[in-house]
Order: structure tokens, then sequence, then C-alpha cells
């Protein structure tokens, strides 16, 4: 089964972000997550297929930097796909720097 990671803590961004992929891809695994704490556990435990995550977590401004960091340490090429509202013109060449996949 294709597991998914969401890490948003926005609740109805999540719950959104979730429902899209679900209805994309019936019966896939969406786990979502909402700090950096829970997020970077999760991901260290669990083996997924991807991650869909937002860069601001909270009042932690890089979480999301941090978390693309933390997988990218473990070499799985989990591929990241960064839905972020920061500006894209500053963040865009961060995660490609960070190998993250894309950037929304």
């Amino acid at each position: 089964m294709t597991k998914i990671a969401v890490i948003e803590d926005d609740l109805p961004m999540s719950k959104q972000l979730k429902g899209w992929i679900e209805s994309a891809r019936p019966g896939i695994q969406v786990d979502q997550w909402f700090n950096r704490d829970d997020a970077e556990a999760a991901i260290a435990r669990e083996g997924y297929d991807a991650v869909v995550l937002d860069i601001e977590l909270g009042r932690e401004r890089h979480a999301g930097v941090a978390i693309i960091n933390a997988i990218n340490k473990q070499r799985q090429g989990t591929p990241v796909l960064v839905v972020s509202a920061m500006p894209a013109a500053i963040y865009r060449s961060i995660m490609k720097a960070l190998d993250a996949w894309d950037y929304l």
C-alpha cells in the first residue's frame, strides 16, 4: 500500500491536502502530522512513499527545512513536495538545494 505523510499545522489545509490525495488515488494511506517532532519521529519509523509538507509549522519558521534534512539523512530518496504560502522566490532555490521534489 502506498503511504503518504502530510505535514501541515493548519488543520483545514491538512484535511484538504489529505482529501485531494485520497480522491486522486483511492485506497492510499495518508498520515497527518502537525508539528516537527511528531513528523520527524514518524518519518524515522515509517516507510513513506512521499511527503507533502509546509515549511512553517506553528512558530517554527523553518521546520520543513529541518524535516527535509532528516529525510535526506535517511538516504531513502523519499520525494518531498513542499506546499507553502511562503514566497516562492526565496524558498524555491532552497528547496532545490535540499533535493525537494517540487515547491507549490
